[in-house]
This record gives structure tokens, C-alpha cells and sequence, in this order.
């Protein structure tokens, strides 16, 4: 590690802790570490991801603002040139979100729609009983009613007959349910995102990730198979994109997305997401933190160790403690240890049962069995 380098690493132990102990191991010739500073903080890992620019309106949305008509593709602002286009195409005036002017500085703004004989990649349609999506030029399906109101309204759909299937070429892919959908199929619980499923690993990560049960969706096998299954999802990976955050500090909503958090700042945008649930999270909390100074252990000269008080953690809300140290000189690691403990006594005694009630109580209701 270089000078004013910073090394940042996370850990998911199960439980409430007292105490973690940090212990650093120095290779041969390294400069001391003595009095570097380790910094601890407690949250969910997804939501200490760096703030991205604000959400802007999701593909598919139709919106209009002082006589001109818009919809959102490839996360673009598309104008229709003329209301005569937006007549052509049968879309209805209800369709449309009124929106001002400055709620559409959200997306960034795409090329006009002037071809009034083609629909625009994001049109979605309704032909007898299944809704489309226009992508590329193609009708993709959704693979249920379900899927399509878990992100559109009824209204946002033309609704065509049977022969305009054949104006378009149908895909052989079909669209799923909104990012970030928790689902079960038998005794399974999965998290649905980008075309995959990770499945929860048990009813415990489940709850220490924050879901809840009642946002769970059943689904039929036609459903979750058009899903790539992926590993199982356990407390130590971050939630995937799609997920929703409210942030009980400020009282807004964030949506998780590449590796950053967007903040949905704008209540017309915050619309456009209405019909996902959310993880409940706390930016206060995640920006409170404990730290202590590295000393030399007294019985290895390569050691340094320092501990930090977790107590204040304990009602903090997610499972993820974020550890980050500063480097005030070049240093050479060989080892990085953290151990969570808890002193043996009665209260402490008490808590663990209740917690293994709890987590007993979870399994017992959920579609997951142990």
C-alpha cells in the first residue's frame, strides 16, 4: 500500500457484537503502522455504494410537457416532432405524464421521432391477451399480464389486433417482471434482476438483507424460466440492480444501479417507480462511524491491533460492517484479521436465544425451508 492509499473491505457476521478486533500483519521490511487510523461503519453494502447521478424516468414512459409529446428509451428523452405523429400512432392523451419542463432535465435528450410510420423503440402494445414492448425493432412479449403491471399501467399500452404482428418481427426473448422483484416458486425465494435469478440462500439472509416477506410474488414455472439462474445469493453479495433503498434520513428513495445508488430527487421521477417495494436503510447511520489506532502488539513486532466498541451498531439498520483504513506511509500487508465477539454473560445470553427465536420464527413462515 502506497502513502494516503486507502484500503476498504467489508464484513457480514451474523449477530450483534461488543467488540471487533482488527490485527493488520506486516511483511518482512515493511515501515510501522503504528497509529493508523481503522474506521468502522454499519449498513447495507449496496447502500454504501458512491451516489450516482439522480434516476431519471424508465424506458417506456410516455410523458408531456407544454404541448409536446416525449418517450423515454435507452434512458433518453425521445420528442415526438408533431402532435400529428402521436395521433397516428393511437396514443391516447391519458397516456401520457404531464411533467414540467425542468423534470425532464432527468434524461438525457435522444433523437426526435419524425417517422410517423414506424413506432419507436419503448412503445408497448396490447394484442389480445399479451403486452409487447417495442425493442430494436422487434415485438418482445412479456411472459405474463403480471409482469407487464409490475412496471406499466394498462393506459401506457396501444392496443392493437392480431394482424399488426405481423408489421413487426416477433423476438424470441421475453420481458419479466420489474428489476428487483422478490419471487418464490415451491419452497424457493428468488430475487429477480436483468434477466436473472439469484436464489436466497436461506429465510435468515432473507431478513438480514432487509426484505419482507409480504413483497414476495409467487410465481408459475413459464414465469421464472425465462430467468438465467445464478448462485445462490447469500448476505455477503451487495442487493443487485433494480433494488429500491428509502432512505428514512432524508425521506427519499434511491435504486440501485452499476455499482452506484440514485437518488430518485424528483416526485415526478419518484412516480415512475411507485409499484416497487423498497429495503428500508438510514444514511445517518451509514455515515456514522467508530474507529481506533493501530499499536504494536507486545508479543510480535509485525502485529498491530486496535479495538473498536460496536454496541452503538446494535439497532442500526443493515448487515454489512464496512472497514476502511488510511495508509500514512508505504506499508507492506501480509494479513488483515477482524474478529466480532461478544462477552459471555446473561444479557448477552438472552439476546442470542432471542435472535435464534427470531430466525426460527422466519424460517417457520417462509417459503424457504431449512
Amino acid at each position: 500500500m502506497s502513502a494516503n492509499d486507502t484500503l476498504i473491505f467489508n464484513a457480514n457476521p451474523v449477530g450483534n457484537f461488543s467488540t471487533a478486533n482488527f490485527t493488520l500483519s506486516a511483511e518482512k521490511k515493511s515501515a510501522s503502522m503504528e497509529k493508523f487510523d481503522v474506521k468502522i461503519r454499519k449498513s447495507y453494502r449496496a447502500f454504501f455504494y458512491p451516489t450516482g447521478k439522480p434516476a431519471g424516468f424508465r424506458n417506456g414512459t410516455l410523458l408531456s410537457s407544454n404541448g409536446s409529446y416525449y418517450i423515454v428509451y435507452d434512458d433518453k428523452l425521445h420528442e415526438f416532432s408533431e402532435a400529428a405523429i402521436v395521433l397516428k400512432f393511437g396514443y391516447s392523451k391519458n397516456s401520457f405524464l404531464e411533467v414540467s419542463q425542468n423534470d425532464l432535465r432527468y434524461n438525457e435528450i435522444g433523437n426526435a421521432i419524425t417517422d410517423a410510420n414506424n413506432y419507436p423503440d419503448g412503445s408497448l402494445f396490447a394484442i389480445s391477451d399479451t403486452y409487447y414492448q417495442m425493442q430494436n425493432q422487434k415485438l418482445v412479449p412479456f411472459v405474463s399480464t403480471r409482469a407487464f403491471f409490475s412496471q406499466f399501467e394498462a393506459n401506457q399500452a396501444i392496443i392493437k389486433n392480431d394482424d399488426f404482428l405481423k408489421n413487426y418481427p416477433l423476438s424470441d426473448d421475453q420481458l419479466g417482471f420489474v428489476d428487483g422483484t422478490l419471487a418464490s416458486f415451491e419452497q424457493s425465494v428468488f430475487i429477480l434482476s436483468e434477466g436473472k435469478s439469484y436464489p436466497v440462500a436461506d429465510a435468515e439472509t432473507f431478513v438480514q438483507m432487509g426484505f419482507d416477506w409480504n413483497n414476495v410474488v409467487a410465481l408459475d414455472s413459464e414465469e421464472l424460466n425465462i430467468y438465467k439462474k445464478q448462485k445462490q445469493f447469500d448476505r455477503n453479495q451487495p442487493h443487485p440492480n433494480g433494488t429500491i433503498f428509502f432512505d428514512q434520513t432524508i425521506e427519499k428513495y434511491f435504486v440501485i444501479k452499476n455499482n452506484e445508488k440514485h437518488l430518485i430527487e424528483n416526485d415526478a421521477v419518484a412516480k415512475n417507480y411507485s409499484k416497487q417495494k423498497f429495503v428500508i436503510a438510514n444514511s445517518k447511520e451509514s455515515e456514522t462511524s467508530f474507529s481506533c489506532q493501530l499499536k504494536k502488539n507486545l508479543l510480535s513486532s509485525s502485529k498491530y491491533s486496535c479495538n473498536v466498541p460496536l454496541d452503538s451498531f446494535e439497532n442500526f439498520l443493515g448487515n454489512d460492517y464496512q472497514i476502511e483504513t488510511k495508509f500514512a506511509n508505504e506499508a507492506k500487508v501480509s494479513d488483515i484479521d477482524v474478529t466480532f465477539s461478544t462477552p459471555l454473560n446473561w444479557l448477552n445470553l438472552r439476546s442470542s436465544l432471542s435472535r435464534i427465536k427470531a430466525s426460527l420464527r422466519n424460517n417457520y413462515n417462509s417459503p424457504i425451508q431449512q
